[in-house]
């Protein structure tokens, strides 16, 4: 495992990473942890990469799931964002559509070894591919490209049905992390336990990527969910919010946290655990991101 003061002498050395790279082991008490580095969404998004992978390395987290605005091109990441209205938008989109299609893989490769010359390894990609059938099926080319095991993605059933023959045959997991609620307002949604069930159904490579945060937030017993379908469940993010789904930090709010990780590591199921933070906070969001490790570390001690 890198220590803070390794990593930052070898910076300060000049020294490659990658002559003093091992894979960074964040497996407690069976659980395997990683980092959603959605988790760093509102830092400026020039040099982010470095940010995480040094808050990774620092808290001693080896596995990541990328979001995918931090390794594309941060103005049009801002333009989407900054757009005025929904024409804007859309045009803004279908520019960085055409920047998928056009960039070489190998701008994805350098990212993936990135992070493994930092002893991290990136198993899921968090995509928000667009309309077309080219665009879905780039998704994978970029996921194949990162060296991941899974796409993660919050679309809708309709979607999902065009993503299964996509799966197979590029041999990838896809993780259904759909926008759970148990009230939800589109048919199409993939939002109550029941829509997962259908969802998941649609391929062999289909697993689960839920928030068990945004859960709870939206009326599920997250903790009798993980229960029912761990079977299919892949990795779960991990943040805590209350009932009226505000995200607070670990400990505080409503989510089961560290009932959950006792029963996965209790059944030893193969279930991943991610980091993901975004809950207001006086400290820096590195800082966040380790003090929910160390409350990981307590309850599973």
């Amino acid at each position: 495992m890198h220590s803070r003061r390794r990593f930052g002498r070898a910076l300060l050395a000049g020294v490659p990473l990658a002559l003093m790279a091992s894979k960074i082991e964040s497996r407690i008490g069976g659980v395997q942890f990683g980092l959603q580095s959605y988790s760093f969404n509102g830092l400026p998004l020039e040099g982010i990469l470095d940010v995480v992978i040094g808050s990774m390395v620092d808290t001693g987290l080896g596995e990541c799931e990328i979001w995918s605005p931090l390794i594309e091109p941060p103005d049009l990441v801002r333009k989407i964002r900054g757009a005025a209205d929904a024409g804007r938008r859309a045009s803004a989109r279908a520019e960085l559509d055409h920047w998928r299609l056009a960039v070489s893989l190998d701008h994805f490769r350098a990212i993936r070894r990135k992070f493994a010359d930092a002893g991290i390894r990136i198993t899921a990609f968090s995509a928000s591919p667009g309309p077309m059938d080219e665009d879905l099926n780039r998704t994978f080319e970029i996921g194949k490209a990162l060296g991941v095991e899974i796409i993660t993605v919050a679309s809708p059933l309709s979607v999902a049905r065009r993503l299964a023959p996509l799966a197979e045959r590029h041999n990838l997991m896809v993780g259904l992390q759909g926008i759970p609620t148990m009230h939800p307002a589109d048919t199409d949604q993939i939002a109550t336990p029941e829509n997962y069930e259908e969802g998941v159904a649609l391929s062999r490579n289909f697993r689960i990527t839920i928030d068990i945060g945004d859960a709870v937030g939206g009326g599920y017993d997250a903790l009798k969910f993980v229960q029912d379908h761990h079977q299919r469940i892949y990795q779960l993010f991990l943040k805590d919010r209350t009932k009226a789904g505000v995200s607070v930090p670990w400990g505080q709010g409503d989510t089961p946290i560290a009932a959950i990780l006792r029963l996965i590591r209790d059944q030893k199921w193969p279930i991943r655990g991610y980091i993901d933070n975004d809950y207001k906070s006086p400290l820096t969001r590195a800082e966040d991101v380790k003090n929910s490790f160390a409350f990981a570390k307590r309850v599973l001690a």
